[in-house]
């Protein structure tokens, strides 16, 4: 019997192997299990060659579902905030300062109780710092509500607490500020509350964790912004609502939109 040389993935292959059985140079056994080889590795790369076109599909619809949810945590914090506002009768602090410029709590802490978070909010006293070894266990505590779920594993900042990925914008949470909604003299549809981060995370409890939106999107590690295949950020307004920004946006729309009394005209966006 002469040596059987057979290429899978040549499409005479079948043939000459029939060739071969009718010349008695190989048994029916031997063709069968060739034949069957011949058509599992072409069904093979068949299906490998439409797992590969089909990957790139399933990855943009792995991140438009991220997308997705980023978006629902920034509606959860929104409404938060306008819980917080109606109990309060004006919107959070973007931090708490002591006259002595002590830092102790930040926006985020102060409406864990409107993001389904309150036995955590009880277990923090806000006579001491957040950094206080009396709160300090506390504010390790991962909040889900407060993390983007493509870094769901970046759960806590360089300081060691639990991170955020969502800051808040600087020019209406600042600190010690008091702004009511009567005071967006820029319409609330207009006006920047907050928005996601994708570098420089800061904990929860930081009450320096606020941007300033006019300084870009996804320009360096100290703005707003992610890497969407393009640089862009939901972003939530003072009216509750969440819309995406790109980062070609024009300069002068996004810094009309991170200010609440400047009273300037906010083309489209």
């Amino acid at each position: 019997m002469k040596p059987f040389r057979l290429a899978l993935s040549h499409p005479r292959a079948i043939r000459r192997t029939l060739a071969q059985w009718r010349s008695g140079e190989t048994d029916t056994k031997t063709v069968v299990i060739i034949i069957l080889a011949v058509v599992g590795g072409t069904l093979l790369l068949g299906c490998g060659g439409l797992i590969l076109l089909l990957l790139p599909a399933v990855q943009q619809a792995r991140e438009a579902a991220r997308r997705t949810q980023s978006k629902n945590n920034l509606k959860i914090i929104g409404l938060a905030l306008h819980n917080y506002h109606d109990a309060h009768l004006t919107f959070p602090p973007g931090g708490i300062y002591g006259e002595d410029e002590t830092a102790y709590h930040s926006w985020q802490f102060q409406i864990l109780p409107y993001v389904d978070a309150a036995p955590l909010y009880n277990r923090i006293d806000s006579d001491y710092p957040w950094t206080d070894p009396v709160n300090a266990d506390a504010f390790r505590t991962v909040v889900p509500q407060y993390l983007h779920p493509t870094d769901e594993s970046q759960q806590y900042a360089a300081d060691g607490f639990a991170a955020s990925h969502y800051a808040g914008n600087s020019n209406v949470l600042f600190p010690n500020s008091n702004i009511r909604i009567r005071d967006v003299l820029d319409g609330t549809s207009y006006t920047l509350l907050a928005g996601e981060v994708g570098a420089g995370y800061k904990a929860w409890g930081d009450p320096t964790n606020v941007r300033d939106p006019a300084g870009g999107i996804r320009v360096g590690p100290d703005t707003f912004g992610r890497d969407y295949g393009e640089p862009g950020a939901n972003m939530l307004f003072m009216d509750g609502s969440v819309q995406f920004l790109s980062g070609d946006i024009d300069p002068d729309v996004l810094k009309a939109l991170s200010t609440y009394d400047a009273g300037e005209e906010v083309g489209a966006f």
